[in-house]
């Protein structure tokens, strides 16, 4: 069970109908996109243009960039535990984008360090739960 966050160029308004909504930026081009996000965080594995794999401390990140040239958004599959947030902000910041929380669809705010964490508190906790249901 992942926590997925998406990456994307610009905030999406999810309370305009979506006939009104412009259409949303790509970040970029893949060789461009890998380059960056590898030059910032060298320990990202992106041995496969499609999926990179970062390992941290107690945690794992797949960066699932897609097979198209032009990227559109990375999906962010976080496991484990231990502090993401500050790689999730790292990725943001190299490729001056914002992450949507999908488990209640809201932008995480670095700005707010406390309120950012309680998101992927928050989703640990529910993981932990269903795991502990199925046993």
């Amino acid at each position: 069970m992942s926590w997925d966050v998406f990456i994307m160029k610009e905030k999406y308004d999810f309370e305009a109908p979506e006939e009104e909504q412009p259409p949303v930026p790509p970040l970029g081009q893949r060789d461009e996109i890998i380059e960056k996000l590898t030059r910032r965080i060298p320990n990202l594995d992106y041995r496969d243009k499609a999926w990179g794999f970062l390992e941290g401390e107690g945690y794992s990140i797949e960066f699932n960039t897609g097979e198209e040239e032009l990227v559109n958004s990375i999906m962010l599959h976080v496991r484990g535990g231990g502090t993401v947030m500050e790689t999730i902000r790292l990725v943001c910041e190299t490729l001056e984008a914002y992450a949507l929380d999908t488990s209640d669809s809201g932008y995480i705010d670095f700005e707010q360090p406390e309120q950012a964490e309680q998101s992927w508190e928050q989703f640990q906790k529910y993981r932990d739960q269903v795991i502990n249901q199925d046993n």
